[in-house]
């Protein structure tokens, strides 16, 4: 009977180490599919300076306006001499990037044309695409660029200069 008793203790025990043990657990194993998209990268490219062109500055201030086809516009005590030459021109740039995609250009809020006076300010951008406006198309597209310059009274004769920083980004 001893030996019956040790034979169901032992026979207990080895089916507790074996429920303890590898024979209880449960694995399991799937795959998944592994996918990754390279864009094209946001390309921005000058090719047309932003040019008010020619004008006088009179005893009240005003300003001058290019709009996105280059034509120019005066307001206040600014007078055109576009019969003088120097053309206005809308800023132009190449850009590109995903097709479809859509983007936002920025620009300052205001940028200093400076020269033998007080500074100029330019502000108040606009702008046109020959593609569609905000969104990416299968080819490069032209943006066009249009500011307003405040001009001062009486400001000094003479070149001006500055630059303007455009950023094209994806929305």
């Amino acid at each position: 009977m001893k030996t019956l008793s040790k034979v169901v203790v032992m026979a207990g025990c080895t089916a507790l180490a074996w429920a303890a043990g590898t024979g209880i657990s449960q694995a399991a194993t799937t795959t998944a599919g592994t996918y990754a998209t390279v864009v094209l990268p946001v390309t921005i490219t000058k090719v047309t300076d932003l040019n008010f062109g020619r004008f006088m500055s009179g005893g009240t201030g005003g300003s001058v306006v290019v709009d996105t086809a280059g034509a120019q516009s005066v307001t206040g005590g600014v007078t055109t001499t576009a019969a003088l030459g120097g053309t206005a021109t809308a800023a132009t740039f190449t850009i590109s990037g995903e097709p479809t995609s859509t983007y936002a250009v920025t620009f300052p809020a205001q940028t200093p044309l400076t020269g033998p006076g007080t500074s100029m300010i330019i502000g108040t951008f606009t702008m046109d695409s020959s593609g569609t406006l905000n969104t990416f198309g299968a080819a490069p597209e032209t943006l066009s660029v249009g500011a307003t310059l405040t001009v001062g009274a009486s400001q000094a004769s003479g070149a001006y200069s500055g630059t303007v920083d455009v950023a094209v980004n994806y929305n």
